[in-house]
């Protein structure tokens, strides 16, 4: 066998999940939009790959929730209503609130150290709420809060939690943000660091639950502003 058959060979079971990967990054950040029609000729062409792959990717994406099939139209990104989504935040205020807890009894120096890195970083913009930016800040926003996972040793708890906040519109909060309610979140992200610094679970706990509240009121509500008096 040629070393090129070889590599093609080697690739060939990655494709499925190389067009899933592309397909959820770009569902998350609002590329397809909730009712977009999928096909999976599309991705077949885009990828240079046969249908089947295309096809195992859109029904994984399928059964994570994120694809719905609809009579007549195939496969379309699915759109949330206000009960699901009012339900999820309400299990991410318990679990993460949780998590949250326990990576303050076992978070490293180091792992604080990086908190403030990655929190630097979500700053560097402002309260910009451009697309360009709230695509950054939210990338950077996962990576905060999953160190945070990390570090609570909860490895099971971090499981489900994964499932209940893999939603795109959860991602794009920050979309959902006017200056004022980013620099909230700025803020409370901050007193999580110190919290966390302190070792203080009870602190972290209350921070991460009006934190998870602040952003669902955000997508949920986002004709309601931020009020003037409450920010530091």
């Amino acid at each position: 066998m040629k070393a090129t058959d070889i590599a093609s060979s080697n690739s060939k079971p990655t494709a499925p999940h190389r067009i899933y990967a592309v397909i959820k990054e770009r569902i998350i950040d609002g590329t397809y939009h909730p009712g977009q029609r999928l096909t999976e000729q599309s991705f077949a062409d885009e990828f240079d790959a046969s249908r089947t792959p295309a096809r195992e990717a859109i029904r994984q994406l399928a059964s994570e929730g994120y694809v719905v099939f609809r009579p007549n139209s195939g496969a379309v990104v699915r759109s949330w209503s206000e009960t699901e989504l009012l339900e999820i935040f309400r299990l991410r205020a318990r679990l993460e609130a949780d998590i949250c807890g326990s990576a303050a009894r076992h978070i490293t120096a180091e792992q604080i150290d990086r908190l403030c890195v990655i929190q630097d970083a979500i700053e560097l913009g402002g309260t910009d709420n451009s697309e360009a930016n709230t695509t950054r800040v939210s990338r950077l926003n996962r990576e905060f809060h999953d160190l945070i996972g990390l570090a609570s040793l909860q490895v099971r708890m971090v499981s489900v939690l994964a499932k209940a906040i893999e939603v795109p519109v959860v991602h794009r909060t920050f979309r959902s943000y006017s200056p004022q309610q980013m620099q909230r979140s700025f803020s409370q992200h901050r007193e999580l660091i110190d919290a966390f610094r302190a070792h203080d679970p009870d602190w972290a706990v209350a921070i991460m639950r009006c934190h998870i509240h602040a952003a669902k009121n955000a997508v949920l509500h986002p004709e309601v502003p931020a009020a003037a008096g409450s920010l530091p």
